[in-house]
C-alpha cells in the first residue's frame, strides 16, 4: 500500500526508458495499451499474445508473427502476472514475485508442424532505487529444464535489463519461461526488493516455420490451470473454446474426471464464438490431493478432428472446520450501509483529517467520512470501484488501476472450509468493514469495534469464529480480544502482524514485549483528546491488554504476509478460555495503520464445540485400543513421558474415532487434539 507516499517521481520519470523492439518476424509483448476487457492489476488475460497474426492493444508484430503459438499466464493465489499501463509502466506485472517463488509463460504450438522461439525480454523494476533483484532465468519443457538457469543479478535503477535467451524448440514442442526469484546478496545501502515492484516488458519470440497452419477450435481459458496447485477444493471447473478455422461440434463435448466421466453431464453455453464447458459437483475434493479433469470434442471438419485438453492440479491443504449451531451469530445482512447493527459500537482516533478528505458520507470514497470508523459495506461494493484520495471528488484524475484495486477484497483463499462446505465468497451481503487504505489522514487511522455483550451463562468450551477479510501491510495491525466484566480489562484472541515487524529471541521463539514496545517508524499516531500529546508510533498503543501481560502474549501473536491478497482471507477460529459461563461476553476488533488496507469482518459467531474426549483405553494382551469420539481433523497422540513430553501421531488416527497399536512395555499416554 502507502501509494500516496512512496511514489519516487525522479526515480519513476528515469523509468520511462524503452529498448529496441526486435528484429524481423517477432511478436513483442510491449503492453503499452491495456487490451479491451482488461482490468488494471488484474491478473493478464489467458488470450493475451495468443496467435498474433497481426499488432494488436499490446502486442507488436513485425513481420510474419506468431500465428500458431498460444500462450498461457499461469496464476496461482497472489503470485500472478497483472497488466499494468500507466505513465511509468507499460509492462507484465509480476506480482507476490517474492524470493522462493516464480512466473511462467507457456508458449504452445497449436499445430503439430510449428515450433517456438523464445528471444529475449528486459526485467522492468519500479519505485525504489536501491532495491536489487535475483532472479534465475530457465526455460522448461515436459518438465525438464532445457535452458539456463541464467542468473540475472541487478539493481533498481533507472534503466531496463534485457536478457537475452534464443531457445528455440522442436516441433510440435511446449516451451515455458519460468522466472524463480532467488536471493540477491543486496550490498552496501541495497535492500532486497519488494515483490510488487517488478515487472517484465518487450517479451520476444518467434515462430517456426513462417507459415501459417490451419488449426481447429482451442481451449483459451480453464479453470484450474494445468500444473496449478493450492486449487479450491469444489470440484469447480470452467473451459473456454474458440472457434478458428474449423467450430467445435458441441454434442461431442466429454469432460472426465479422474478417468471417468462427470455426473451430471457438464454444462455448455455458447456465446459470441466461444463455448464454455462448465461443471461444478457438490461436496470436497480430499486435502493435497492430485486430480485431473480430461476434456475432449471434435471439430466440425470433415473428416472432423478430435481435441484432448487435460488438466491436472493439486488441491490446496484445507482443515475442514466443524461448527455446530452458534450461541450467537451476526452476519450483518439486517444492517444498512454506513452503520453498526444494533449493540454494535465504534470508535476511531481518526484526529488528523486532510482538509482535502471528502466530508460527507459516500461508500464509494475510501477517503470520505464514510470510512473515518467501522461501518457495514456492502460486499457487492468491492466487485466495482472507488474513489481514491478523494481525487475525483477534488476534480482530479484517479491514477490507473487505483478505482479498481479493491477488489482484492473479495479475493478466493482456497482453504477456508467450514462443516464440509468451501467458503468461496467470506463475504455475502452486508460485512463490517474498517478502513485504511487510500487515505490522506496525517497520523494514520486506529478505529476499534465493540460487540454487545453476550450472555453465555452454561455455555462451555466456547470458540469464536468469524470470516475475516484482512490484507496485512507493513506497519497495520488488526487485533482481536475479549472481556469478561464490560471492558474493564481485556484478554488476547490474535493479534495480526507483518512478519517482519515481529521480534525474536535467539531461539526463533517471539519476543512480544519487544514486538509491541518497540518504536518502528510508520506506525499509526493519534492526538489524545485529554492531554492533546502525540500517542502511538508502537504496536502495544493499540492493544486492550494491560502492558504488564504484554511479554506473555507470544502465543497470540500471528505473523501474516505483507501486501498478500490471499493469504489472511480466512475464517478464523479461536477458543476462548475464560468466556465459558460467563454472563457478558464482549468483543473487540482493532485496526491501525497508515494508509494501510483493510479489515473487514463477517458471521461473527460465538460457538460451544463439544470437546474432544478419549471414552476408553482398553489393554488386550500384547495390544492396546484406544477410542473416542472422531471428528473430521481430529487425531490421537501419544507420548511416553509427561515430563518431557514427545507428542506424536498415531498412525491412523486423523479422524478415526479407534486404533489398536501394540502396547509399550514403557507405558504411553494418550491425548487427542485438534487443529483449532
Amino acid at each position: 500500500m502507502k501509494k500516496k507516499t512512496n511514489l519516487c517521481p525522479l526515480a519513476l520519470a528515469a523509468l520511462g526508458v524503452f529498448l529496441g523492439r526486435g528484429a524481423q518476424a517477432d511478436t513483442i509483448l510491449d503492453f503499452d495499451i491495456r487490451p479491451a476487457g482488461q482490468a488494471q492489476n488484474a491478473t493478464i488475460l489467458q488470450t493475451f499474445g495468443d496467435a498474433a497474426a497481426s499488432s494488436s492493444d499490446g502486442v507488436t508484430v513485425n513481420g510474419f508473427g506468431t500465428p500458431n503459438i498460444g500462450l498461457t499466464w499461469p496464476a496461482s493465489g497472489a503470485v500472478r502476472w497483472d497488466y499494468y499501463v500507466d505513465s511509468v509502466w507499460s509492462a507484465g506485472q509480476l506480482n507476490a514475485s517474492t524470493v522462493g517463488t516464480f512466473h511462467e509463460l507457456v508458449f504452445a504450438p497449436n499445430s503439430p508442424a510449428a515450433a517456438v522461439v523464445i528471444k529475449s525480454f528486459n526485467f522492468h523494476p519500479y519505485y525504489v532505487s536501491n532495491e536489487r533483484y535475483a532472479y534465475d532465468v530457465t526455460v522448461v519443457t515436459n518438465s525438464v529444464v532445457a535452458s539456463g538457469p541464467v542468473n540475472v543479478n541487478f539493481l533498481s535503477e533507472s534503466t531496463k535489463i534485457p536478457v537475452s535467451i534464443n531457445y528455440t524448440g522442436h516441433i510440435g514442442q511446449t516451451l515455458t519461461l519460468r522466472l524463480t526469484r532467488v536471493a540477491s546478496a543486496p550490498g552496501a545501502g541495497e535492500i532486497e526488493g519488494a515483490g510488487g515492484n517488478i515487472a517484465t516488458d518487450d517479451i520476444t519470440f518467434a515462430q517456426l516455420p513462417e507459415t501459417e497452419f490451419a488449426v481447429g477450435p482451442q481451449v483459451v481459458t480453464l479453470t484450474p490451470a494445468n500444473g496449478q496447485v493450492s486449487v479450491a477444493p469444489d470440484y469447480l471447473y470452467r473451459a473456454t473454446i474458440t472457434n478458428l478455422t474449423t467450430a467445435i461440434n458441441t454434442s461431442t463435448i466429454q469432460l472426465k474426471f479422474n478417468g471417468s466421466a462427470v455426473a451430471p453431464a457438464p454444462t455448455i453455453t455458447q456465446d459470441a464464438g466461444l463455448t464454455t464447458v462448465g461443471y461444478q459437483l457438490a461436496g470436497l475434493l480430499p486435502s493435497g490431493s492430485t486430480n485431473r479433469y480430461t476434456l475432449t470434442y471434435n471439430d466440425d471438419g470433415v473428416p472432423a478432428k478430435t481435441y484432448t485438453n487435460v488438466v491436472e492440479y493439486t488441491v490446496a491443504a484445507y482443515v475442514n472446520i466443524q461448527l455446530p449451531a452458534p450461541i450467537v451469530l451476526e452476519n450483518f445482512n439486517s444492517t444498512a450501509e454506513g452503520s453498526l447493527p444494533a449493540g454494535w459500537t465504534g470508535i476511531n482516533l481518526d484526529t488528523q483529517r486532510d482538509p482535502t478528505s471528502e466530508p460527507n458520507i459516500t461508500v464509494t470514497n475510501l477517503d470520505s467520512a464514510a470510512y473515518t470508523n467501522w461501518t457495514v459495506v456492502d460486499a457487492a461494493r468491492f466487485t466495482g470501484t472507488f474513489d481514491t484520495y478523494s481525487d475525483l471528488f477534488n476534480g482530479l484524475t484517479q491514477p490507473a488501476g487505483y478505482g479498481e484495486d479493491y477488489q482484492r477484497v473479495l479475493s478466493v483463499n482456497p482453504s477456508n472450509v467450514v462443516n464440509g462446505v468451501f467458503q468461496r465468497n467470506l463475504a455475502t451481503g452486508g460485512m463490517a468493514f474498517g478502513n485504511s487504505g487510500y487515505r490522506r489522514d496525517a497520523l494514520g487511522q486506529i478505529m476499534y469495534l465493540f460487540s454487545p455483550d453476550f450472555d453465555l451463562t452454561g455455555k462451555t468450551n466456547v470458540y469464536l469464529s468469524f470470516h475475516s477479510l484482512w490484507e496485512q501491510n507493513q506497519d497495520s495491525i488488526a487485533s482481536v480480544e475479549y472481556s469478561t466484566n464490560l471492558g474493564t480489562n481485556w484478554l488476547p484472541i490474535v493479534y495480526l502482524l507483518n512478519g517482519p515487524a515481529v521480534a525474536t529471541n535467539l531461539d526463533g521463539s517471539i519476543d512480544a514485549l519487544t514486538t509491541f514496545t518497540n518504536i518502528p517508524g510508520g506506525v499509526a499516531q493519534y492526538i489524545d483528546p485529554v492531554s492533546t500529546e502525540t500517542v502511538g508510533g508502537y504496536y502495544g498503543a493499540f492493544i486492550g491488554v494491560a502492558s504488564n501481560q504484554w511479554a506473555t502474549l507470544a502465543p497470540y501473536i500471528s505473523k501474516r504476509v505483507d501486501d498478500n491478497t490471499v493469504e489472511s482471507k480466512r475464517v478464523e477460529i479461536f477458543r476462548l478460555p475464560q468466556a465459558d459461563n460467563q454472563p457478558k461476553i464482549r468483543l473487540r476488533f482493532a485496526h491501525a495503520g497508515t494508509d494501510s488496507w483493510y479489515f473487514g469482518v463477517d458471521d461473527v459467531g460465538l460457538y460451544s464445540l463439544p470437546a474432544v474426549k478419549l471414552t476408553s483405553i482398553v489393554r488386550s494382551g500384547g495390544n492396546v485400543s484406544v477410542t473416542w469420539s472422531g471428528a473430521a481433523g481430529t487425531k490421537l497422540q501419544k507420548t511416553t513421558s509427561l515430563t518431557s513430553p514427545n507428542w506424536q501421531d498415531v498412525p491412523g488416527s486423523n479422524g478415526a474415532s479407534s486404533v489398536s497399536e501394540p502396547a509399550s512395555s514403557a507405558g504411553a499416554y494418550y491425548r487427542l487434539v485438534r487443529p483449532y
